[in-house]
């Protein structure tokens, strides 16, 4: 029962983890794009990062 609660402690942390991870790496893009791209919006760098990712989904073949 211990053991359990152990692991499922451990996975939330994990979890929080890589969130924390994501969320830093899209900031890091948004300062990056923010510097090459100084007058883009952040409407439009959401708006621009989206359609990325849907391009990269696509070629890896998520959407069929």
């Amino acid at each position: 029962m211990e053991q359990t609660k152990l692991e499922c402690d451990a996975r939330d942390v994990m979890e929080q983890i890589q969130m924390a991870e994501s969320r830093h790496m899209q900031m890091g893009a948004l300062v990056s794009y923010q510097l090459q791209y100084p007058d883009m919006t952040i409407k439009d760098f959401f708006t621009m990062a989206s359609e990325e990712l849907e391009e990269q989904e696509e070629e890896l073949g998520y959407y069929e």
